[in-house]
């Protein structure tokens, strides 16, 4: 709903509180219903709880630091070839569902993007035993949190374009 939408959140600070593994379960399910271009579903997924390996993962990138704070992660990867050329767009959709469907179970998460930085990819792919033929497009760090933020209201007018690039496109004016 668009309620969902809006009060999607970057959650990064949380409360000892496990998630439960049917929860888990509902999000990987829900990044499976995703839309996957010429029905290829590239896309497979890590769960990760273990305290160790959250924490080995928080030091791979510059942006990973609250997985060492993580009660899980979800390591969404793909195994490249010339017949899955947009995997890239096939594991975006099954981010976003996964980060709503959080969103809707109460559950605090955080997109952090690998791919393409491949120093990156390359750290999280040694921690976790990735074969080589794959890559890894995102880790999304997940916990319940006692934070309150706003929901989001984001409308950018300038950035719509009717019919041809130059014209813009003002809803506003039907008001």
């Amino acid at each position: 709903s668009e309620m969902c939408i809006r009060d999607r959140n970057e959650y990064r600070k949380y409360i000892e509180k496990e998630i439960e593994p049917e929860k888990i379960q509902k999000l990987l399910k829900a990044g499976m219903n995703a839309p996957s271009a010429h029905n290829k579903k590239p896309y497979e997924f890590i769960v990760v709880t273990n305290k160790e390996i959250l924490k080995k993962l928080s030091e791979t990138g510059p942006y990973s630091h609250m997985l060492e704070y993580a009660k899980a992660a979800i390591v969404i990867i793909s195994k490249v070839t010339p017949a899955t050329p947009y995997w890239q767009a096939d594991c975006g959709a099954v981010v976003e569902n996964i980060l709503l469907e959080a969103t809707y179970l109460n559950i605090g998460s955080c997109w952090i993007g690998e791919y393409p930085a491949m120093e990156q990819v390359s750290r999280v792919k040694k921690i976790l035993e990735i074969p080589e033929d794959y890559e890894v497009f995102a880790t999304i760090s997940l916990g319940y949190t006692d934070q309150e933020k706003s929901p989001n209201n984001n409308y950018y007018e300038e950035k719509v374009h009717k019919e041809k690039f130059w014209e813009n496109f003002f809803f506003s004016e039907t008001k």
